[in-house]
């Protein structure tokens, strides 16, 4: 489909020329162009990317030793907010985390990361990860 000059409607045969015209960039015919400032497209990014160390998970976890997270984690949670008078959005602005996160957490649904969990921790005073039992190592 042949470029078609956004000013005058003709159709634009040989060069098309991108101006600003009050605002509003436009593409148009070279006897258009005169009734704008015309842009220069710029292809380059205005900063240089840098390159983001990538996280392994394992590496994340492996100060955890025989920590588990307890069964009961939704009720611990939800009887600590309770306990402190606070909604569950409540709880998510504090300590920034979306409300559907807490939610999901107080009906067993998700299970909280180790930072998610060590935020509830610190906030609510619970404890949400004990020791692994001998038997079971």
């Amino acid at each position: 489909m042949p470029d078609v000059c956004e000013v005058c409607g003709n159709v634009i045969y040989g060069k098309k020329f991108q101006v600003n015209i009050d605002g509003a960039l436009m593409n148009v015919c070279s006897s258009c162009s005169k009734l704008g400032k015309p842009v220069t497209v710029t292809t380059k990014l205005p900063f240089k990317a840098q390159k983001i160390p990538l996280v392994k998970m394992d590496d994340s976890f492996s100060d955890l030793g025989s920590l588990v997270l307890r069964k009961e984690y939704p009720v611990i949670i939800k009887r600590a907010r309770e306990r402190l008078g606070i909604s569950q959005e409540d709880l998510g602005l504090k300590i920034k985390e979306k409300s559907s996160v807490i939610k999901l957490l107080e009906t067993g649904k998700l299970e909280p990361d180790y930072n998610l969990a060590k935020k509830l921790e610190r906030f609510l005073k619970v404890q949400l990860y004990e020791e692994l039992e001998d038997e079971l190592k």
